[in-house]
């Protein structure tokens, strides 16, 4: 395996305010920035926000840990406000805190809470919008355009993945000290880094230019374009593109009850031209899976972070004299190698004997073998009563999925890690090793 390659140009950004914002696009939907932050998919009452306050308010904060900013408690529905109220003061009083929890006469707006957090964490910090996780930064310089770098995973088992996504402000120093935190919150697959106060010119669901695409891609796909009369919209995709918005409801409406009649197997996606779809359409065509797009005269820069979904690790690198030299997105770190393992073996199988999984006999032996395909997990179930004419019959095993064996024994989760060559026999509803 060799070293990781040089780090490829994303895209470059401007940073007006001297702060930036790391979250994924596609729950920009839900950053209110300095309007109302109540949610727009809640639909079960008001919210508020409940500050703390008092000598020890900022301790007191910390020891009971329910938001990165101390100070407050964000997003608490009015039902329950005086509960967690009457809560939080008597965890203070427990712990000889002097501090108290009041309601807040004024909701904090998000953009507000983004500069909080950055003050009370020191230059970085969490953000809580709508229950989701976004950080935000300070420190960068007002003028000039940063780039932003991502370096890839070294050739192997994460080969075309980043190792991480660099937005650089002092190119060629050394990063001497860095300050993480953990982090933003990705539910798309996306991220992008754009200027705080700009952030808030970010449009999703909103066409720009009162014009959407309403396209449709899947097996079926050809058959139903045909069908439907739909022209080709890109690679490997049909429908309509550059349509009224006040027609595109219709067509969408249209098209999904065809689907569904047909039983097509497609998948469609509903796109307004928006920020989120004029970055997307760059994305979709760009081999960096990246793009650009400008926020009330400030560049923004979005991406496929190549991991998915998760909570990702945001850090500022400083160099020995305390000044920025880098914002670093650690998309690809070891807990995030981890959790794609994981993932991957899940969804693989395993080879269960008949007499463990139709006669429901103990799975007493179990064992794992090199893989022989891309989805065998190497693993090896037996009850311990199969003959060896019984072993030598393929028919006498089943293939089940690795996610399933362990909903039915959970013990089995304790060693589904083990190296290859590990065996291990059930003793007292654990598995030991042999």
């Amino acid at each position: 395996m060799r070293g990781m390659s040089e780090p490829m140009l994303l895209g470059e950004i401007n940073t007006p305010s001297g702060a930036l914002v790391v979250l994924d696009p596609g729950l920009s939907r839900f950053w209110r920035h300095d309007g109302d932050p109540r949610s727009p998919r809640r639909t079960d009452g008001e919210e508020i926000d409940i500050g703390i306050v008092g000598p020890d308010a900022v301790a007191a904060g910390r020891a009971y840990d329910h938001e990165f900013d101390p100070r407050y408690l964000f997003d608490i529905p009015v039902d329950l406000a005086e509960q967690i109220r009457e809560q939080f003061n008597a965890f203070a009083a427990e712990h000889r805190f002097n501090a108290r929890a009041e309601r807040l006469s004024e909701r904090v707006s998000h953009v507000e809470r983004a500069r909080l957090a950055v003050e009370i964490g020191g230059g970085i910090g969490v953000v809580t919008y709508n229950r989701l996780w976004a950080v935000a930064c300070r420190g960068l310089p007002l003028t000039g355009a940063l780039p932003v770098l991502a370096t890839p995973m070294p050739d192997g088992e994460f080969t075309g993945r980043w190792r991480c996504i660099d937005v650089v402000v002092m190119p060629g120093t050394e990063v001497v000290t860095t300050e993480p935190v953990q982090g933003v919150m990705v539910e798309h697959g996306q991220l992008i880094c754009a200027d705080l106060d700009a952030l808030g010119e970010f449009r999703m669901g909103e066409s720009l230019d009162g014009l959407g695409d309403f396209v449709f891609w899947g097996a079926d796909a050809a058959s139903a374009a045909e069908a439907m009369q739909a022209a080709p919209a890109g690679d490997r995709e049909f429908g309509w593109v550059n349509v009224a918005m006040a027609e595109l409801d219709a067509v969408a409406e249209r098209t999904r009850g065809l689907i569904a009649e047909h039983r097509w197997r497609v998948a469609v996606d509903y796109r307004p031209h928006d920020n989120l779809e004029r970055l997307n359409a760059q994305v979709r065509v760009n081999e960096t899976r990246a793009g650009s797009v400008l926020l009330g005269g400030a560049q923004a820069c979005g991406f496929d972070n190549r991991w998915g979904d998760g909570i990702f690790t945001v850090s500022r690198g400083l160099s020995r004299t305390g000044e920025l030299v880098r914002i670093r997105l650690d998309v690809g770190d070891e807990q995030t190698q981890r959790r794609m393992r994981w993932v991957w073996l899940m969804a693989c199988r395993a080879i269960v004997s008949r007499l463990v999984w139709d006669d429901q006999q103990p799975p007493r032996f179990i064992e794992r073998q090199p893989a022989t395909r891309p989805e065998d997990s190497g693993w090896r179930i037996s009850s311990g009563g199969e003959s060896d004419q019984y072993m030598e019959d393929s028919a006498n095993f089943r293939l089940i999925q690795v996610r399933q064996l362990i909903d039915r024994y959970p013990m089995f989760k304790a060693v589904v890690e083990a190296e290859d060559g590990s065996l291990f026999h059930l003793e007292d509803d654990r598995y030991v090793p042999d």
